[in-house]
């Protein structure tokens, strides 16, 4: 058992660190999906898709054969994810404008997703 000082100290420790990690990564967490077009490519569960899909603010719009469906970004650090059908899709920002990253279905990882920018 911890005495009363010894707690005190701990305590103060851990806020210190809390805080200054939280100050330092603040500005990095506003880092989102690039606005623009994109050629989307995902495999799932070894089965392979391909759609378009565009990014407007934190809005991904996927151009699939049942018409135009709209998820929800969120902002990471790296580029950020959605939510869609139950699976998490993960976009880490990817060199020459792209992202890519795994697809999880609670904690297991049961593909891949990959966005390229399309040129228009």
């Amino acid at each position: 058992m911890l005495s009363p000082f010894t707690r005190s100290i701990a305590v103060g420790a851990v806020t210190a660190a809390a805080l200054t990690g939280a100050a330092i990564l603040a500005p990095d967490a506003s880092a989102k999906v690039s606005e623009g077009r994109y050629r989307s490519t995902t495999v799932l569960f070894g089965s392979t898709t391909r759609s378009y899909v565009a990014v407007d603010g934190s809005t991904l719009t996927s151009y699939g054969p049942f018409g135009p469906q709209r998820f929800r970004i969120v902002a990471t650090p790296g580029g950020g994810f959605v939510d869609a059908h139950g699976a998490r899709y993960t976009l880490n920002r990817r060199a020459g404008g792209g992202y890519a990253g795994p697809v999880h279905l609670g904690p297991v990882v049961v593909g891949h997703t990959e966005l390229r920018p399309t040129v228009h």
